[in-house]
């Protein structure tokens, strides 16, 4: 028994547990309005490609990305749908803002650390292959700076969800 070990003293696991469960469930909450503001992208294409003449040429994509691509294509200046979608085309812009964002939260491995005040810092790191060559992405932010995000996620993706809403009821009454 004379081994030398070193002694570590351990800290209490309730902080931490709980701040790696409050970021789990902004993350949690995030991805929400990303599921939900596709699920209106993917209706209104529907709707729209339902359209007698001008939806035949609308394309119904497997991936998001190009499902937004899609969508605003259609309602774009010079769309077949550029007249009645013109008041969703800023909204949806708006939207994209977050696609990066979109990423991280979707794709990112997550490491919760807490400060000194017990405010937790998230660290999320995203490794894809783009043209055949790893890219490692970093996004870091804090509990604040992490409710600013979400709070504006939020209102940005009930304005989209809403617009399209009033664009999909427009060709459902005629």
């Amino acid at each position: 028994m004379n081994a030398i070990s070193t002694i570590e003293t351990a800290l209490p696991r309730v902080p931490f547990e709980a701040a790696r469960d409050a970021a789990a469930a902004w993350r949690g909450r995030c991805l929400d309005v990303f599921a939900r503001s596709e699920a209106a992208v993917t209706e209104t294409l529907l709707v729209l490609a339902a359209v007698d003449g001008r939806g035949a040429s609308l394309k119904l994509p497997h991936l998001v990305g190009q499902r937004y691509d899609a969508l605003s294509n259609a309602i774009g200046a010079g769309g077949a749908f550029a007249d009645e979608g013109k008041a969703a085309v800023e909204t949806l812009a708006g939207f994209r803002k977050h696609d990066a964002f979109r990423t991280q939260i979707s794709h990112g491995v997550f490491n919760v650390t807490l400060d000194h005040r017990g405010q937790w810092h998230l660290v999320a790191r995203v490794l894809a292959l783009r043209t055949g060559r790893a890219s490692r992405d970093l996004f870091v932010t804090e509990q604040a700076e992490a409710a600013a995000i979400l709070a504006a996620l939020e209102k940005d993706g009930s304005r989209l969800r809403s617009a399209l809403g009033q664009l999909r009821h427009r060709f459902r009454e005629s």
